[in-house]
């Protein structure tokens, strides 16, 4: 009996001292409910057109948005710029709960009985916006966010995670109809020269000369806490190791098991050095002398931490296309720039096209060769170059690619001058790298493409 009731007391302190852990974590988490107010430090001034489509998901519509993308592109000062929303419109600060599994996991309601204790509102009938960041780390999210979305209708939920395969897969299994993706890239070009020159800058020819002078730092730090840093060694150490290194050594082994890091190391490395090099598994499983399926999962791992992206060699048929090699690239040239100060220039502009418009296609058979291929409504070839004169004699791969396909348009991104080539039956238009960079998105782009 005293056994018993040792026991009992034993748990009583441990709940007593989890809770009361989790009321210090809430209140440092929440500086509003004391404040009733937001620093600007967490919601920075600056509004990132993305801000914009999560701004008109989160307000007009009950779904959730998912926020996912690479580390340090922004999603948390994009939910403290939500948060700030809210405040102005009169939301009571109580009623906003924000909540970081970056340092303290543990089950969403379990949080929620802890702020109920902290601020007596009680989120099981009143209205609450709740959110939930790098919600990766909380083992089975999809499935417990579901059991919030559908049990209480009166809690407006927002979550983000930097896994981003992780995210996607679990939200389509159990968030179908319940939420709305949203990637958060690196800057746009656009964004970084208006946060370099801290104003806006909607009209790219008027800024041409200012875009061309921060260009190349640009490429090599697209992330909004360090536009300003110009010491190269720290730019580096910054992508290294809070970008690339916190993938490698923390999301990629918290979420799967058996991780070699010494295989996932030296693939990263590799990867990263050799942007858009050919997959071959069979050459790569002997060379580190794993099984094949070994090093697809690690290659996998990477892909899963958005460190690089894998590109399909295009084939009309899908059971065809799975049997040919992708290539693979860095997910943006800044982590091969952290570790390799010196890239080959067309593999530099390769990589940016593929990282700003999306690119998962490129068409290889036996020596002809296209960049990538865009699919919208209709399938579009592309060709990069690092160059600023290209003649219809070095596109002979994309003509061909496009009669053999029946194919009347194409492009070709590259350093010259905007313009438009004909011949009988095609029409090949010809934009500069700069113009592509300058907005990310393919729906302004679509004139373009």
């Amino acid at each position: 009996m005293d056994e018993l009731k040792v026991k009992n007391q034993t748990e009583k302190f441990k709940y007593s001292f989890s809770m009361r852990a989790y009321m210090e974590e809430l209140i440092i988490q929440n500086e509003w409910w004391e404040k009733g107010k937001i620093s600007k430090e967490k919601a920075k001034p600056y509004r990132r057109k993305v801000f914009g489509e999560i701004k008109e998901v989160f307000f007009n519509h009950r779904q959730i948005p998912v926020l996912t993308g690479l580390r340090r592109v922004g999603k948390t000062v994009l939910i403290y710029q939500l948060i700030d929303e809210l405040l102005k419109k009169g939301i009571s600060p109580e009623h906003i709960l924000y909540f970081s599994f970056d340092k303290r996991v543990d089950e969403p309601i379990e949080i929620l009985k802890a702020y109920q204790k902290l601020t007596k509102v009680d989120w099981k009938n009143e209205k609450v916006y709740l959110f939930l960041d790098e919600i990766q780390k909380l083992s089975d999210w999809s499935s417990k966010v579901k059991l919030l979305y559908d049990s209480l209708p009166n809690i407006k939920l927002c979550v983000s995670g930097s896994a981003s395969l992780m995210i996607e897969k679990n939200a389509i299994r159990d968030l179908a109809g319940r939420h709305f993706k949203i990637e958060v890239t690196p800057l746009t070009l656009q964004e970084y020269a208006e946060l370099y020159y801290e104003k806006r800058m909607d009209n790219m020819r008027l800024y041409s000369s200012h875009l061309d002078a921060i260009f190349e730092d640009y490429i090599k730090k697209p992330f909004p806490e360090i536009v300003k840093l110009e010491d190269r060694e720290k730019v580096n150490e910054y992508v290294r190791e809070l970008v690339a290194e916190k993938v490698l050594a923390l999301d990629i082994p918290e979420v799967f098991k058996n991780v070699n890091l010494n295989l996932l190391k030296s693939l990263s490395e590799m990867f990263l050095k050799n942007s858009g090099m050919v997959l071959n598994i069979d050459d790569l499983s002997r060379k580190f002398h794993v099984h094949k399926s070994t090093l697809k999962e690690h290659v996998h791992y990477l892909e899963f931490g958005k460190l690089i992206k894998i590109v399909k060699n295009y084939r009309p048929s899908i059971m065809a296309e799975s049997r040919k090699m992708p290539k693979v690239y860095a997910f943006h040239p800044a982590l091969s720039f952290a570790y390799f100060s010196k890239l080959e220039k067309g593999r530099i502009y390769e990589n940016l096209v593929m990282h700003a418009l999306n690119l998962d296609k490129y068409f290889r058979e036996r020596t002809r060769e296209v960049d990538f291929l865009k699919k919208n409504a209709k399938l579009i070839p592309i060709e990069v170059k690092a160059k600023e004169e290209v003649s219809m004699k070095e596109l002979k791969n994309l003509t061909w690619f496009m009669e053999k396909f029946g194919i009347s348009e194409a492009a070709v991104i590259y350093d010259g001058e905007e313009k438009v080539e004909r011949t009988a039956k095609l029409k090949i238009k010809f934009i500069p790298l700069k113009k592509v960079l300058f907005t990310y998105s393919l729906r302004e782009n679509q004139h373009a493409l």
